[in-house]
């Protein structure tokens, strides 16, 4: 299925070249995913799709997630326990959902977001998706381009100011010794490019943490008004991933969420597999 988008966008969708195989292993490919990530995500649309993985078993698809995510950086853990194959898929809990809920483990769609602004180390620069299954019904992925929001803000210097200021995150971590919260700005500006890290639920669960002060009005207000914004339909772009296919996106610059999912039984069930990668040097 074509990207689709209530404005004119360019889609960004490859078929991985017939002589690679399918493996992220070889020097050649990795210099063509390279070439892509230069491309499509620093400095481009902020993600891109390779399709073409379609023949490959589930093993063979965590391999290749593995292998084609480390062609852009390093594999960031996203737990404590070291995992860097993350399962996304429906846990049968709410976002929020009492200590450590996340969205990643429900069912829920909108939320629009970054990944891992909780993360009290670094925040990945990139993060993949591997379709393994697709839902029944619904899980088509949206994104948001930080560009395009921040021209529209600027006729809000206000809002701007205040999502300039930190906040605090709750890091859906109850492990001992792990900080409850961490605080960092939703939007910042780094080498002259502005960056964004938004999940609009972990900053009110952060605020309503013993000993962190409440939002105040104007921080609930500009909330609002960047929700108003990315989820306008004229800014979105939308997409149903298939099986066999890879969506990689700038997490620095890309917001996105999901359309809510009805799940198929047993074996079929919607499965994606994230990565969170660490930019490589230049």
């Amino acid at each position: 299925m074509a990207w689709t988008t209530h404005r004119a966008f360019d889609p960004v969708r490859f078929d991985i070249p017939p002589e690679f195989t399918g493996d992220a292993s070889r020097e050649d490919m990795r210099a063509w995913l390279r070439r892509l990530g230069d491309r499509h995500l620093d400095g481009g649309p902020g993600f891109f799709v390779l399709t073409g993985l379609r023949h490959l078993d589930e093993q063979g698809m965590r391999a290749f997630a593995l292998a084609a995510s480390a062609s852009l950086g390093e594999l960031l853990p996203q737990d404590s326990s070291g995992t860097l194959l993350r399962e996304v898929r429906d846990r049968g809990v709410k976002l929020g959902e009492g200590a450590t809920g996340r969205y990643s483990d429900s069912r829920q769609g909108g939320n629009l977001h970054t990944d891992s602004p909780h993360r009290p180390s670094a925040v990945p620069d990139y993060f993949a998706l591997v379709c393994v299954h697709q839902a029944a019904i619904g899980g088509d992925l949206i994104l948001v381009r930080l560009a395009d929001v921040i021209a529209r803000l600027r006729e809000r210097p206000d809002v701007l100011e205040t999502l300039r200021r930190p906040v605090h995150f709750d890091t859906r971590d109850d492990t001992p010794g792990v900080p409850r919260t961490v605080s960092r700005p939703v939007l910042e500006e780094r080498h002259g490019k502005e960056h964004i890290h938004y999940l609009r639920e972990y900053i009110e669960l952060g605020h309503r943490q013993p000993g962190i002060p409440s939002l105040t009005s104007e921080q609930i207000l500009a909330f609002d008004a960047l929700d108003a914004l990315i989820e306008s339909r004229e800014q979105q772009q939308v997409d149903r991933l298939s099986a066999g296919e890879m969506v990689f996106i700038d997490n620095r610059w890309t917001l996105h969420g999901r359309v809510a999912f009805e799940d198929r039984a047993g074996d079929s069930r919607r499965l994606m597999l994230r990565t969170w990668i660490a930019r490589a040097s230049s």
